[in-house]
């Protein structure tokens, strides 16, 4: 099972660096105090790995991080909840 990853993770490489080649041209990157020259390819690449990194963090602290304190509420409840619960008396003391 681990050599299918392995396969598509080099497919994945395989694929970056055959558009890095065909994106070679230089372009200027302009970022007002400072400016960088870099591949197209590289520019592209690193542009999509920034907007990924923006949208998983607004991802996590607007839904996964508000769901994960409801959770983490909703099992202290229910584990308050569960002690009550096992202390009743129950209809068969004994299996027979």
């Amino acid at each position: 099972m681990r050599l299918l990853p392995m396969i598509l993770g080099a497919a994945f490489l395989l694929a970056g660096m055959a558009f890095g080649a065909i994106n070679a041209a230089e372009v200027t990157l302009d970022f007002y105090r400072w400016q960088v020259d870099l591949p197209l390819g590289v520019a592209l690449i690193g542009a999509c790995l920034c907007g990924m990194l923006v949208a998983g963090a607004l991802l996590w602290i607007t839904v996964i991080w508000p769901q994960r304190r409801r959770i983490r509420a909703m099992q202290r409840e229910r584990r308050g909840t569960t002690a009550l619960a096992t202390s009743t008396p129950t209809a068969f003391v004994h299996d027979p």
